[in-house]
């Protein structure tokens, strides 16, 4: 870590980083294609549902990120959309 960034007490660096990285892989999971979900959605008649669902836990991620860092969080771009189904 960069010693001119924002102070942080170690503890909550400590206990922040493994959260940060878990929020960072599930990120990375969200945005990854995972076709045989995809399909089973379609078969099922709920792919815009999924969507709506995957986009709200993105959402909530970046949220949940952004205050474990320190920073405002800044509410959703209306239209910002982070799926890789689209």
């Amino acid at each position: 870590m960069d010693p001119v960034s924002t102070p942080v007490s170690t503890a909550t660096s400590r206990l922040a980083t493994p959260r940060l990285d878990a929020i960072n892989l599930m990120l990375r999971d969200l945005h990854t294609r995972h076709d045989e979900i995809r399909h089973r959605a379609a078969f099922r008649g709920c792919t815009s549902e999924l969507l709506t669902l995957q986009q709200e836990l993105v959402d909530y991620l970046l949220s949940k990120k952004n205050s474990l860092q320190g920073a405002d969080t800044p509410r959703p771009e209306e239209g910002l959309n982070y799926n890789s189904f689209t």
